[in-house]
């Protein structure tokens, strides 16, 4: 797990002492539970990619570093994500997060860990984002290479799955292609991704 720059990891454990515990802030998870029992882990650099980089042709040497995300658990279940980026003043504030991409994290990570692959090499846990066309997916980096595990719900499905970087790609691509042919009212129905 790579450690996340600066003071990030101390102002966003201070901004989670402010808000678990608190209810009626749209986090009920959070909102049940006590600053004290609340635990920040597993953390990870998010990477965006826009559509036009996937329309292009790219790969992950196209993805931009964004922030950073811890996953927040509470009586070993993890019940949110907390998210930030470095600005020139310091960390942004943490916007929190319990959408279905947080248990689809701990799901993926859970798998990442039995992958035969990492007994081999020396992997960074990193989070790929590709807001238009609704995916989130773990990235697991290393020098010589690199493993994608879509989160659930993929559009392009092998949710939990390794998938090799060509073929998420290529299913990408094609999944572009095929939303823009069905049109605008296609894109209004697709869920946002939430964190």
């Amino acid at each position: 797990m790579p450690e996340p720059p600066g003071r990030m990891r101390e102002e966003t454990r201070a901004k989670l002492g402010r808000v678990a515990g608190i209810r009626g802030m749209g986090l009920p998870a959070l909102g049940a539970a006590a600053p004290e029992d609340v635990e920040m882990s597993t953390p990870h650099q998010v990477f965006t990619m826009g559509l036009d980089d996937v329309e292009a042709g790219g790969g992950l040497e196209r993805a931009r570093p964004g922030g950073w995300r811890f996953l927040l658990e509470s009586g070993g279940e993890v019940i949110a994500s907390a998210e930030t980026a470095e600005t020139p003043e310091g960390a942004r504030p943490p916007s929190f997060n319990e959408g279905p991409y947080v248990g689809a994290t701990a799901t993926a990570v859970k798998a990442a860990r039995a992958l035969p692959q990492l007994a081999t090499a020396g992997f960074e846990l990193r989070l790929l984002r590709i807001p238009a066309l609704y995916l989130m997916a773990l990235w697991l980096h290393s020098p010589n290479t690199d493993l994608l595990i879509p989160l659930a719900p993929s559009p392009i499905g092998s949710e939990g799955k390794v998938v090799p970087p060509p073929v998420f790609f290529r299913e990408l691509v094609d999944h572009a292609r095929d939303r823009e042919a069905s049109g605008p009212g296609q894109r209004a129905g697709q869920p946002r991704p939430n964190r």
